[in-house]
């Protein structure tokens, strides 16, 4: 089926599939604006999420400057599955999610610029918490999370710099669930928290290349995403309930607490990264990303013993594929890429700061008969702590994606 025909159908497919994500079930999401959904597309999160290598080929959503490098029309579809291992100081359980991750179409006009649109789910937060202690159960529940429509433009100025602008809409909920029941009691507690989140802001991006000597280059990116206030709308609820023999639930008093508007900080994000490689042969790279948490607040949620600081992540990683025009083997057209990734999250619980430290590895399958895709990326990591009762994560991370690209808006010479 052509890329044109199927556009409608894949756009429809994804506004039903982006109400409907597992989302994350890990306990670190219960804070902030829950877990990142969105690190990257699927060639750039095996890269250990550098953003400095670009092609003709594929549309790195997170550096915008790389649309005006495209030849073809390209629509990136990504999906990701996470597999998590949580460990505390009395336990050990496994969870599992399943998103659509990102959808994006990226379109070169002319020689010199390119255009891009698309969806993603940027945050998510589908956990429960269950703890057991002398004075009665607690748990906590949440889900919900941020999703980001963009447009993004680039402009190359000559051969070596291109500009990039991202304009971004960013919208979502939260929803929280705690409730305590007393030991030996037939009532117990629920508190209902809600936040609707809504907020615009633009990215920045620069990318330059310089050839060398042999069809080398060295090239280098800067993307900063200007820091923005979401719009928060609160309202919640405390509601006694009695469990009847039966097991009905009778609500005995309910106090609604007043509804609030808010604000709640979407951080700044700059990321920049340099690296060296071989046209179509391959490239090595490193990058660092610094996200502006430091002291962010989320007024009507966040508990009293979390701490925010400024985060910052490291990043290696490069790609390899032996003969992309190879016309005697498939496996010489394969692209081979790995990196790997440290974190310091910004993240303090109870005087724990929560680190993340990952490697990557992955595959580009191009088509048999058209410049099309497939892109397969895995990632094992960890990530936190058993110290203060907190929990530790061992997680692998598949992600999927089609890369499909097409010539447009080319008239037929021959009927």
């Amino acid at each position: 089926m052509k890329l044109k025909h199927s556009l409608y159908a894949l756009i429809l497919l994804l506004s039903i599939t982006t109400y409907s994500q597992d989302g994350s079930p890990s306990p670190y999401s219960y804070f902030g604006l829950g877990d990142t959904s969105f690190k990257g597309t699927t060639e750039y999160i095996s890269m250990g999420g550098i953003n400095s290598y670009t092609d003709s080929l594929h549309y790195n959503i997170n550096s915008p400057a790389s649309l005006s490098r495209l030849k073809y029309v390209t629509l990136n579809i990504g999906m990701s599955n996470r597999f998590i291992s949580m460990e505390d100081n009395n336990e050990k359980v496994n969870a599992s999610s399943h998103n659509i991750s990102y959808f994006a179409l990226g379109l070169p006009i002319g020689k010199k610029a390119g255009l891009g649109f698309g969806i993603l789910p940027e945050t998510s937060s589908n956990f429960k918490i269950y703890k057991e202690e002398n004075t009665g159960i607690y748990t906590y529940e949440g889900f919900g999370g941020l999703s980001r429509l963009f447009i993004a433009a680039s402009y190359k100025l000559n051969d070596n710099l291109s500009f990039g602008v991202e304009f971004q809409h960013h919208f979502g909920y939260l929803r929280q669930e705690n409730i305590w029941i007393p030991e030996g009691s037939s009532t117990y507690t629920r508190e209902d928290n809600n936040e609707d989140l809504s907020a615009s802001t633009v990215k920045l991006s620069g990318l330059f290349t310089y050839p060398l000597k042999n069809k080398k280059y060295i090239s280098a990116n800067l993307d900063y995403q200007i820091g923005q206030n979401l719009d928060a709308h609160y309202t919640g609820s405390i509601r006694l309930i009695r469990v009847t023999p039966s097991g009905r639930e009778l609500v005995v008093s309910r106090i609604d607490k007043a509804e609030e508007d808010g604000k709640v900080s979407l951080p700044a994000v700059v990321d920049a990264g340099v690296g060296i490689g071989e046209k179509n042969k391959w490239f090595a790279g490193a990058g660092f990303t610094y996200v502006g948490l430091k002291g962010f607040k989320n007024e009507f949620m966040d508990p009293s013993y979390v701490q925010y600081n400024d985060a910052y992540t490291y990043h290696i990683g490069g790609m390899y594929t032996p003969e992309y025009n190879s016309i005697t083997g498939y496996w010489k057209k394969i692209s081979f890429r790995g990196g790997a990734y440290y974190k310091q999250t910004g993240l303090t619980i109870y005087g724990e700061e929560i680190k993340d430290f990952g490697i990557t590895f992955g595959l580009g399958l191009p088509s048999l008969k058209a410049l099309s895709n497939l892109n397969l990326g895995f990632e094992l990591g960890t990530r936190g702590t058993t110290n203060n009762n907190l929990v530790k994560e061992n997680y692998f991370n598949l992600h999927v994606s089609f890369s499909l690209n097409d010539i447009w808006f080319i008239k037929r010479k021959i009927n």
